[in-house]
This record gives C-alpha cells, sequence and structure tokens, in this order.
C-alpha cells in the first residue's frame, strides 16, 4: 500500500519537518472551536438583537424564516466573515508572524515554503482567504456563512454542493498532511507555505544544495 501511494505521489513535496503531525492536528482543532466561536459572534449577538430571542442561533437563514428582513442575514454574515479575516489573517500577520491564536499556543507558525521567511499579507490571503475559506469549506466555520448569503443571494441551494464539494477537498487536503513527510495541505501548495517550529530552520534543503554544488564541480 506505501508502495503503490508513493508510486502515485511523487509530486507531493516530501522534505521533512520537525513538527508532529499530532501538534498540527491539535492547532486545527483549536482554530476551528475559537476561531468559530469568535467570528459566529457577530451573528449571535444580532440573532438576539433583531429577533429578541433567547434560543440558540442556527444559521443566516433564521432571519427570513422568522419573517424578517434579509439584509439583517447578510449584515450579520459580513460581519462574521471580518472577524474571521482578523482571525485567520490579520493576526498572523500582524499580531503573531505566521501564527494564528493556536498555533502561537502550540509554537508552530506557517512560513514561506522555500527560505522558511515569514508570510506576506498576499500569501496569508491566498493560504488561509482562498484556500480555507474557499476551496476548503469544511475546515472552518466562517466559510458556513458565506456558503448561505450566496443560496441566499441567487435562491439556489447553493449551501448543500459547496458544503459536499468542501468536505471532500477537505479530506484529500487532510490525507496530503498525514500521508507526507512534509505535511503540506493543499492551501499550503497553493500559497507555497509550510508549517514548521518556531525556531526550525532550513539545514536539510541547504546541505541538499551544497551536495549538488560540490558534485557540478567534483565533475
Amino acid at each position: 500500500m506505501q508502495l503503490l501511494w508513493a508510486k502515485h505521489t511523487k509530486w507531493l513535496d516530501r522534505n521533512p519537518v520537525k513538527v508532529p503531525v499530532s501538534k498540527r492536528v491539535i492547532a486545527y482543532a483549536i482554530d476551528w472551536a475559537v476561531g468559530g466561536i469568535i467570528s459566529g459572534f457577530p451573528a449571535v449577538l444580532f440573532y438576539g438583537g433583531v429577533t429578541g430571542r433567547s434560543d440558540m442561533f442556527s444559521d443566516l437563514y433564521v432571519f427570513p424564516s422568522l419573517g424578517f428582513p434579509t439584509y439583517w442575514s447578510y449584515l450579520a454574515g459580513i460581519l462574521c466573515i471580518v472577524v474571521a479575516f482578523v482571525y485567520y489573517i490579520y493576526i498572523p500577520y500582524k499580531k503573531y508572524p505566521g501564527q494564528t491564536l493556536a498555533k502561537h499556543w502550540l509554537k508552530i507558525k506557517i512560513v514561506n515554503n522555500d527560505d522558511y521567511s515569514d508570510v506576506s499579507l498576499k500569501t496569508l490571503i491566498i493560504r488561509q482567504g482562498v484556500g480555507l475559506f474557499l476551496l476548503e469549506g469544511s475546515a472552518i466555520v466562517v466559510t458556513n456563512y458565506l456558503r448561505q448569503m450566496l443560496t441566499l443571494a441567487t435562491g439556489f441551494y447553493f449551501d448543500y454542493y459547496l458544503k459536499m464539494i468542501g468536505m471532500v477537498i477537505t479530506m484529500i487536503s487532510g490525507v496530503f498532511v498525514l500521508g507526507s513527510a512534509s505535511q503540506r495541505s493543499i492551501h499550503d501548495y497553493l500559497a507555497k507555505t509550510r508549517v514548521v517550529g518556531e525556531d526550525e530552520k532550513p539545514a536539510k534543503r541547504k546541505e541538499k544544495k551544497n551536495k549538488k554544488i560540490k558534485r557540478k564541480n567534483n565533475a
């Protein structure tokens, strides 16, 4: 089975990292929970304030279903996305370079794949925004609000179909993380990043480059 996997995934980056995969899974779980609660908080506030109800908020469809204008759904959803942007993109850019709160607590970080340098805002937008928010829809709670707003805007039930597609992409991304030494997910390949320890350096890559140079000189 391992030989078959290796044969059909030769294109995967197998340059190893020192971060245990368990640490990445824990960081993901914490970010999913903490990021989900924080980014969903505006919708909960809107629900209680607009409807006057004290029961649990379910989704953005609840506003029109209770007879309130749909724009409340859009306002709540947009605020949730803004908060998610702060948590997943602004904090790793300004507060803790390359780190969400979970990654900061666990001392791992997102870096550029080539030289382990700090990631730029553009790279974070590609990795977190395009990769996590849009492609791997099941990997992050705020994507639910994106799908729900699209469904409300078009009248077509995009929510279900995009959710299924997102689940498949997320599972494939998980296989990449678990099945290769580099632990790079789909959003890592998309943004040309990887997750490493805070003090980890690309020493092995440099050694390989030096060996190639020596071979050329000897030839």
